[in-house]
């Protein structure tokens, strides 16, 4: 499967919003993004994400190794500044480094289909 994304708070501005990033691959577009600044597996850091044309944001990252994520494949959330102009700077910055837009219910899918969650629950 591919590595999608989402933004998981609405789009509009706000003091703060989250996108979540899920699949096989999607840490080595996070090293690009921030530049290969480290980060541990299961802790809350702050970073800086980087863009081909410079800083986007300094924001929050915890990033999860599959098995043990929602979906069960790695995956990392970014919380970032709410302003529209940061939301469309990382929506621009993930697609630069091969995610994809995730559609409705992807990430559920996903967690469904590695035994994450039951039918019910999805």
């Amino acid at each position: 499967m591919s590595v999608v994304f989402a933004l998981a708070t609405p789009p509009a501005k706000s003091a703060i919003c989250v996108f979540r990033v899920s699949g096989a691959g999607c840490f080595v577009g996070l090293s690009k993004l921030l530049k290969g600044s480290k980060y541990n597996i299961g802790e809350f850091h702050v970073r800086s994400f980087f863009d081909e044309s410079g800083l986007i944001d300094r924001a929050g990252l915890v990033a999860f190794k599959g098995p043990k994520s929602y979906t069960g494949e790695d995956s990392f959330e970014v919380y970032a500044h709410g302003g529209l102009g940061v939301m469309s700077s990382f929506i621009r910055a993930f697609k630069s480094v091969g995610f994809e837009e995730a559609v409705g219910g992807e990430f559920t899918k996903r967690a469904f289909l590695n035994d994450k969650v039951s039918l019910n629950e999805a």
